[in-house]
């Protein structure tokens, strides 16, 4: 037991020591109505090394990023699945943060990585139960690979989803992309499974601590978390040995 705790110890330190910790925007950023075009441009402009969106269909087939099921909470009127793309582009997002009033209009997916591709940032692409993107079907994740594909970041994105079986069926068809299971309380319990698929993870930061991300790190798994808006708190999870934090408001320039 005292080996296997330091051997646990001497792995964080390896993996902490100049080590860079990577960014990923969180819906864009804290600047602009979250998944929307401005709050994407906006943590570019800041450097984060990642940016995050959610990802929906629309009654007519279009890949859109909205991370509830419809847009009422930012002054809309549409359940997404029900709407039409240009029913959605109708309705003007609004949003209220620390930095001010917000504007906005719903942002596709090929429109998101058309500013990551501009910017030259990552996208994280993360998965939203909708019609053929779910546990149980299957049926529309072919046509999102062929987005990504197309916009020219097959071997750059990063999929996350808690969906088990979206990420198994992605790892069995397209294997060469990289995939992160979102999980939060009895994570570690899915560990063996990440391990078995060599599919990374981000978990809820309050769910870490420095022994559950070594131990990752002995699988060779990269750890994500999220969401960190408090400077402490991530300067606690960089000292764990965490990979990567996702953020509203950290500035990358504060902690690396």
């Amino acid at each position: 037991m005292k080996y296997s705790a330091l051997l646990l110890t001497c792995l964080l330190a390896a993996t902490s020591v100049g080590a860079r910790t990577l960014l990923v925007g969180h819906r864009g950023c804290d600047t602009g109505v979250e998944n929307t075009a401005p709050a994407y441009i906006n943590g570019a402009a800041r450097g984060y090394d990642f940016l995050e969106c959610d990802v929906r269909i629309t009654a007519d087939g279009h890949f859109v990023i909205c991370h509830d099921t419809d847009n009422r909470r930012l002054g809309g009127k549409h359940e997404i699945a029900e709407a039409t793309l240009a029913e959605l582009r109708a309705d003007t997002l609004q949003q209220e943060r620390l930095k001010g009033h917000f504007t906005g209009t719903i942002c596709t997916l090929t429109e998101y990585l058309d500013i990551c591709r501009d910017a030259d940032v990552r996208p994280v692409i993360e998965l939203k139960w909708s019609t053929g993107i779910n546990s149980k079907d299957f049926t529309n994740i072919p046509a999102l690979i062929d987005t990504i594909t197309a916009a020219g970041f097959r071997d750059k994105c990063v999929i996350l989803t808690s969906m088990k079986p979206c990420l198994q069926y992605i790892r069995e068809t397209a294997p060469d992309i990289e995939l992160q299971f979102l999980g939060n309380k009895n994570w570690q319990d899915s560990l063996p499974w990440c391990d078995s698929l060599r599919i990374d993870i981000d978990i809820a930061h309050d769910q870490l601590d420095s022994t559950s991300v070594a131990e990752a790190h002995a699988m060779g798994l990269k750890v994500n978390c999220w969401t960190v808006d408090k400077l402490d708190r991530a300067r606690e999870l960089q000292d764990m040995g965490v990979d990567i934090i996702t953020t509203n408001a950290i500035m990358p320039e504060a902690i690396n």
